[in-house]
C-alpha cells in the first residue's frame, strides 16, 4: 500500500522536460531582417538592398557618352559586359580611380559609383521607415539630385535612405 502512495505523489509532481540543447539562444522566427549594403557618396551615407546587387568592384575606366541623362557618367566594361555607370553625387567630375562600383542586378547592367563602401548591415523590419515625399524631402536633404528612395533607417543619428532600384532604373 505504501508503494501506491508514492506512485500517487509522484504523479502529482510534474517535472518539466530537460532541454535537448543547452546554451542555444532562442531565435524569434517572427523577426524578419533586411540586409542592406551601406555606402557613401560625398560624405553622406546611402544604402541599397543586398538582394538587388551583384557585387562591388574597383571602378574601371569610364568612357563618357555624348549628352548623357542626369546621373549617368558613361559606360564601362565590367566582367565582359557593358555597364551603364551612374554617378548620383553632386560632383560629376570626381576622380573615379578611387571609387567603387556597385553592380545592380537586372537585365541591363547598371552600376552605381560610390566613394566608399561601408559593408552589409542587417536591419529589423520595424527599423525601416517610409519616406514621406512631399512632406519630408529626405532626398533633397541629401543631394541636389533627386534620390529615388522610398524608405530609410536611422544610423549614427542621421537618416540613411534605402534606394529604390525600380525608380533608379527608370531614370
Amino acid at each position: 500500500m505504501s508503494k501506491s502512495k508514492n506512485d500517487k505523489n509522484s504523479a502529482r509532481r510534474s517535472v518539466a522536460p530537460l532541454p535537448t540543447e543547452f546554451g542555444r539562444a532562442e531565435v524569434d522566427e517572427k523577426t524578419e531582417l533586411i540586409s542592406v549594403l551601406v555606402f557613401q557618396i560625398g560624405g553622406a551615407a546611402y544604402s541599397i538592398g543586398v538582394e538587388h546587387t551583384e557585387g562591388v568592384v574597383d571602378c574601371p575606366r569610364i568612357t563618357p557618352v555624348p549628352n548623357p541623362p542626369d546621373g549617368v557618367s558613361g559606360i564601362a566594361s565590367v566582367r565582359g559586359r557593358m555597364t551603364v555607370v551612374m554617378n548620383l553625387g553632386s560632383n560629376g567630375s570626381a576622380e573615379h580611380a578611387r571609387q567603387r562600383l556597385i553592380l545592380i542586378k537586372g537585365d541591363a547592367q547598371l552600376g552605381l559609383l560610390a566613394d566608399r563602401v561601408e559593408g552589409v548591415l542587417a536591419l529589423e523590419q520595424n527599423k525601416v521607415r517610409p519616406v514621406a515625399h512631399g512632406k519630408d524631402r529626405l532626398t533633397r536633404e541629401r543631394a541636389t539630385f533627386d534620390w529615388p528612395a522610398r524608405s530609410y533607417f536611422k544610423g549614427d543619428g542621421a537618416r540613411v535612405p534605402i534606394l529604390d532600384i525600380e525608380r533608379l532604373s527608370e531614370m
